[in-house]
């Protein structure tokens, strides 16, 4: 008789991203963790991401070539009482825990930085992305402005922006308190399945082509 295999660490959204991709995939990366090929394109991300922490944190005065058209927008973003690298862990309440390894977290967020705009009187969560623009996902928007309402939960709105570095590029949407209250229903509902799954099975589709675990990469996948 096979073993059932549950999932118990906390999720996030790159999880539950996976995890609706294809539990097999699931599976190979976050219970088994087989671990990923790289690509010259992550490298790159990770390289300016680690550059732009440096530079608004104040530990260089030197932005790469990839990311110095942005800044203008960088320094102005250093005026702001913001703040930088923020990796949350939460409880089930989605209140913002000490440590993104205590016992009770359930799920983790990461932002680039926030900070607070007195104008608008809303918290502003900011991704930083690289490559090409595409429109996050809805999920990544709303749980970023939802971990933005966590770390403040008597602030009025909370502002998601992602600042697209290579196309000079930014998207944002604005929430409500009480939109993202209601929202938070939803990945409750949505994390849950991760949970409950035991079959784990493969959905074959285009993204098996990029996929570090498909058949044809000499991965376990029988796609």
């Amino acid at each position: 008789m096979t073993a059932v295999i549950n999932f118990v660490e906390p999720w996030g959204f790159s999880k539950l991203d996976v995890f609706r991709t294809c539990p097999a995939k699931f599976k190979y990366q976050f219970i088994d963790k087989r671990p990923q090929d790289s690509s010259p394109a992550m490298e790159r991300g990770d390289k300016m991401h680690k550059n732009i922490e440096s530079y608004l944190k104040g530990w260089t005065n030197e932005l790469i070539e990839e990311n110095s058209e942005w800044k203008i927008h960088f320094d102005e973003l250093k005026k702001e009482d913001f703040r930088g690298e923020q990796a949350l862990g939460l409880d089930k309440n989605w209140k913002v825990l000490k440590s993104w390894f205590g016992k009770d977290v359930w799920v983790r967020i990461k932002m680039d930085a926030y900070y607070f705009d007195p104008v608008e009187k809303a918290i502003v969560v900011i991704d930083f992305k690289s490559g090409k623009y595409r429109v996050p996902s809805t999920d990544q928007i709303e749980l970023y402005a939802i971990a933005g309402l966590s770390l403040f939960p008597d602030i009025p709105k909370v502002r998601a922006e992602f600042w697209f570095l290579d196309q000079m590029e930014t998207y944002m949407k604005t929430y409500s308190a009480e939109q993202l209250v209601e929202l938070r229903k939803k990945y409750e509902n949505d994390s849950a399945a991760i949970y409950t799954e035991q079959a784990w099975a493969p959905t074959p589709s285009m993204e098996c082509r990029w996929c570090s675990y498909s058949k044809h990469k000499g991965g376990p996948c029988q796609y």
